[in-house]
């Protein structure tokens, strides 16, 4: 299988909103019943995936490409850590989806390596992502990544 890991255009923005979109209803479905999944083809989505996309200074936004397909994608964002922490160049990795059927082949690997490699030329000093605690698959390419657990979040519905 031929993978191709490259900078997302907005030719892409389409297949990366349905890819999003998939990501939502996943985790809607698994995980978080406060996910809105008309955000990611309404106003603000499309702004996001746009913003990611043309922001080349401080934005990543890359496609996983099977025999033409999009297949997966990965969006991050520099920005400057919490005001009560030491003054960092923090980078995130915001949202990260592969179609099921290519799981499990590298693509997301591959993905955050290049989001890694981009954060290193960046002078980014440290990278943050965010999991649903439950999504035990992602939690481990993570951790195989290189990644540790910093904080726990807990909410409740009241």
């Amino acid at each position: 299988m031929d993978i191709k890991i490259r900078k997302a255009t907005l030719k892409d923005l389409e297949e990366m909103q349905k890819l999003n979109l998939m990501l939502f209803e996943k985790e809607y479905n698994e995980y978080d019943k406060t996910l809105n999944k008309n955000w990611t083809f309404g106003k603000k989505g499309k702004n996001y995936f746009k913003e990611r996309i043309l922001d080349s200074k401080n934005a990543f936004a890359m496609v996983s490409v099977v025999n033409k397909e999009v297949v997966g994608y990965l969006v991050g964002n520099v920005f400057s850590g919490e005001n009560y922490r030491k003054q960092m160049k923090f980078a995130e990795g915001e949202n990260m989806f592969v179609l099921s059927k290519f799981r499990g082949k590298g693509i997301g690997t591959q993905l955050f390596e290049e989001f890694l490699r981009w954060c290193k030329q960046k002078g980014v000093d440290r990278v943050k992502l965010v999991a649903s605690s439950e999504n035990k698959r992602a939690i481990k390419l993570y951790r195989n990544l290189g990644f540790r657990d910093y904080s726990l979040t807990f909410e409740k519905d009241i």
